[in-house]
């Protein structure tokens, strides 16, 4: 069990900088915790602005996205790939020489490096552009696997689909076969089913195939 020693990361759990007492809009669901946690990314040109987070999570994870989130404040979002569990516990020491966090192991090595992995994937949606199929490439299902895969993830990555699953985790392309799109994406709820049917119909009128059948898979 992770003990929380340092006066500096206990002052962060009664009030924290990054954590909120409330679910904001735009937060995004991360698809690995135990429990639920939503996340809130902003950034600028690839620099990272804000980190909003809420959730009921463990303490120590707590203290941990506060510090992750001070250190990734004003930098690239690239280095979120790099940051790492003891750097954060580093920054929350009220003494160099002090654990901030006593029996910290590989567990929040992973968690840290899972969550910087995930914030590369997810972007706000302004950054996103509005995707439009082309007629001048002829029709959908006449095109070559490799340009099918590429118009498939250009219209997985537009505006339109970001704001469609805002509160969601965001569908990734897994593989196409003539007119069968297999995507990853939440299907559990009927929340998520409802949204996944919007998702096959917005592909069906962007593609201009109403044959495109949408598949998806957990």
């Amino acid at each position: 069990m992770i003990n929380i020693k340092s006066q500096r990361a206990k002052k962060l759990l009664e009030t924290p900088k990054f954590f909120k007492s409330a679910r904001e809009e735009g937060m995004m669901v991360y698809p690995t915790s135990a429990e639920k946690l939503e996340i809130k990314l902003l950034q600028e040109n690839g620099v990272v602005k804000n980190l909003s987070f809420f959730g009921n999570i463990p303490d120590d994870q707590k203290v941990l996205l506060e510090s992750m989130a001070s250190l990734l404040i004003g930098k690239k979002l690239s280095s979120a790939e790099n940051i790492s569990a003891r750097e954060c516990e580093a920054s929350l020491r009220d003494r160099n020489s002090e654990m901030a966090l006593e029996n910290m192991g590989s567990e929040a090595e992973d968690f840290i490096k899972a969550m910087g992995l995930w914030l590369l994937k997810i972007r706000s949606g302004d950054e996103h552009e509005e995707y439009q199929f082309s007629s001048d490439k002829g029709p959908f299902n006449r095109l070559k696997l490799v340009d099918k895969v590429r118009e498939l993830k250009g219209f997985l990555n537009s505006r339109e689909v970001v704001d469609l699953y805002r509160d969601l985790t965001r569908p990734e392309l897994v593989d196409v076969e003539d007119l069968t799109v297999y995507v990853l994406a939440p299907y559990q709820s009927s929340e998520e089913k409802s949204v996944f049917e919007k998702l096959h119909l917005l592909g069906v009128a962007t593609f201009q195939e109403e044959n495109l059948n949408f598949i998806p898979e957990a």
